[in-house]
């Protein structure tokens, strides 16, 4: 059954495991409070981008889904039909371009036996552009049905590029602030629904505190990791059937658990690998990952009940 379990999970994943590694599938919850917000509608932002970037995010979160299901009914706002929440906002690029100068050296004297070769220089001044580009974008979440502000957001960056005779810009200010209206939407996405994610995490090859036995079928399990992950986890665990588990052991069964959705055994696990002693980073990663999935799918039931839907 665990190795069914853990097959099916490992195939699911649309990036293959790279070498020592686990394949683990989540969630991390949105950060704004829209359980019950089920159609939202996306008006137009102010600013002369306003309408793509109300476009791109209206597009990116009738997109959004959780267990196969979308996340959000969009509505049109100028359509009149009910809606629960409404995000509004703003959006601004600017560009400004000032001279400024830079020093280069310059040869004015050459070996008369090697006229590659510099034997004076002198340093110089070139003429040169400099180009600084902000672009700010407020988002704003109203539950309709009380007025109360669910979310907002300010997000800016800022770009400086130098170009003179010697070196171009590296792209031009339209596919700069294309780029970051672009990211400021996957952001404010981000925050207003689930993001799911795919990753691989490294297991922990430490065979310290092993007979040799154990050991061997320890990094036997490790080679598997590539190719067979529940073949791997299953050897992992026939270990502890004969001996203590040590805390990388401990950890790799957590990310077994993990990959199998057994978040409960996962938490154990990880647990017992700190208290073996381990100082492996990915612990804490791996519990913090496993709290926001966790968050996400209470949210998911929260919302399935408004629905109406099992």
């Amino acid at each position: 059954m665990l190795r069914a379990l853990l097959a099916a999970t490992a195939l699911s994943l649309a990036i293959p495991a790279a070498a020592e590694t686990l394949p683990i599938a989540g969630s991390d919850p949105a950060t704004a409070n829209v359980n019950d917000l089920l159609r939202i509608a996306v008006e137009r932002f102010e600013g002369a981008d306003g309408a793509a970037v109300a476009q791109h995010l209206e597009a990116a979160l009738g997109e959004a889904r959780f267990d196969g299901r979308t996340y959000y009914r969009i509505v049109a706002p100028e359509s009149g039909a009910p809606i629960d929440g409404l995000v509004t906002g703003t959006t601004r690029a600017s560009v400004d371009e000032v001279p400024v100068t830079e020093k280069r050296k310059k040869c004015t004297e050459y070996d008369p036996a090697d006229k590659k070769k510099c034997v004076t220089e002198v340093e110089v001044d070139i003429r040169c552009r400099r180009r600084t580009i902000t672009v700010a974008t407020t988002a704003r979440l109203v539950a309709i049905k009380d007025g109360s502000i669910r979310y907002t957001r300010p997000l800016s960056v800022r770009d400086q590029q130098t170009w003179c005779p010697d070196r171009a810009a590296s792209r031009t200010a339209d596919d700069y602030i294309e780029w970051a209206e672009r990211d400021q939407v996957q952001a404010i996405r981000r925050d207003l629904a689930p993001t799911g994610y795919a990753i691989d995490v490294r297991v922990d090859e430490n065979r310290k505190g092993l007979g040799k036995p154990a050991a061997d079928a320890f990094k036997d399990a490790i080679r598997l990791t590539k190719s067979d992950p529940a073949a791997a986890c299953e050897t992992w665990a026939g270990l502890t059937r004969d001996a203590e588990p040590t805390a990388a052991l401990a950890f790799n069964l957590g990310l077994c658990a993990e990959m199998g959705s057994d978040f409960d055994a996962a938490i154990d696990w990880y647990g017992q690998a700190q208290r073996l002693g381990s100082k492996n980073r990915d612990i804490g990663e791996g519990i913090a990952r496993i709290d926001r999935h966790r968050r996400a799918l209470a949210d998911w039931d929260a919302r399935k009940r408004l629905m109406g839907v099992d």
